[in-house]
């Protein structure tokens, strides 16, 4: 039985990537702070592994002190990290050197995995260029903090050498637990359709369950030092995505094409009424920044050659996320 630590455990997707892991027959540990909710990790088989990533000395003592009772850790996923802040450096303390002293702990403890996961995000590729769909070939242009932190820890993965890293780039992620497009949905369910700008933008999805069996063919692949997107494999209009979601609420709305200025104005005081509650808004300065930009299309060419098919298509994945949203009362039946 190999063991495998899933860091960022409590978290949307690596709860699932936890499920995945004990489905397959690893020794699982969920990383997780000791402040974190552990109510989606209570697996007879788990075992709960509290981390203190701020900490180089305290971390590499968790890691010894765990390897002494069940061995060295042959595959760490690395889902660990910070998407929401209206504190910008908040991104590179979570998402880069937190990341960057899991990494030289597992080296200076001469405990280096046999694959390292990094879960990355399309973020850090920035949106498409023209009407070209975002590719792994591309040059890396981040529009947001939270992907300029994101290749930030990229980059300095590219310094370990021997360290056999793969990072993988999720497009927009969606699935039972998971709040962002949660409140898009519960819009159109109460008839309110709004787009930023125009209707046109092109977009791409990937359901939970497929990002955890796409990152464990990651694991299965003989690669290393690669990046791979991440996505159902196909690309669609925001307009096309709110119809798929209408469809399965079995609503009608009115589309509503808010100005841009309009927007920004929006997120400014959606932001400072946030910080006035201690939490960060779906929609902010920041987020703003994707919300405009035309293109999060997404070259799937490489996962597909890996052998990857979606179990869940956008039309089922978003029937399956709204039975879940409405069987746990997050949006009205």
């Amino acid at each position: 039985m190999k063991n495998i630590l899933i860091t960022g455990a409590s978290g949307f997707i690596g709860s699932f990537l936890v499920e995945e892991a004990i489905t397959r027959g690893y020794r699982t540990f969920a990383g997780i702070r000791s402040s974190s909710s552990q109510g989606y990790l209570k697996h007879k088989d788990l075992h709960v592994f509290e981390m203190d990533f701020s900490n180089s000395e305290k971390l590499k003592h968790q890691i010894e002190k765990n390897a002494a009772i069940y061995g060295k850790f042959d595959v760490v996923v690395h889902s660990a990290g910070l998407t929401k802040s209206t504190v910008l450096d908040e991104y590179y303390k979570v998402n880069l050197h937190n990341t960057e002293r899991l990494v030289d702990a597992l080296i200076e403890l001469d405990m280096v995995p046999e694959r390292f996961v990094f879960l990355s995000s399309l973020a850090s590729y920035g949106p498409g260029r023209g009407s070209d769909p975002v590719a792994e070939t591309h040059e890396q242009a981040p529009i947001t903090a939270y992907g300029k932190s994101k290749l930030a820890a990229e980059k300095m993965l590219a310094t370990k050498t021997q360290f056999p890293y793969v990072i993988v780039h999720p497009t927009t992620v969606y699935g039972p637990r998971e709040k962002d497009l949660l409140v898009l949905i519960q819009s159109l369910n109460q008839h309110l359709e709004l787009y930023i700008g125009n209707t046109k933008q092109q977009l791409s999805f990937i359901h939970v369950a497929d990002v955890c069996k796409a990152v464990f063919l990651s694991i299965e692949q003989p690669i290393t030092s690669r990046n791979i997107l991440l996505s159902d494999t196909v690309n669609y209009t925001a307009k096309e995505f709110n119809d798929l979601v209408k469809q399965v609420l079995g609503k009608k709305t009115l589309p509503i094409i808010v100005p841009v200025p309009i927007a920004k104005v929006a997120a400014q005081l959606s932001e400072w009424v946030g910080n006035l509650r201690g939490r960060t808004p779906v929609l902010n300065k920041e987020r703003l920044k994707e919300f405009q930009a035309p293109n999060w299309a997404v070259d799937a060419s490489l996962l597909k050659n890996m052998g990857f098919k979606p179990d869940y298509p956008l039309q089922e994945g978003l029937k399956h996320t709204i039975e879940w949203y409405k069987e746990n009362g997050w949006i009205k039946k």
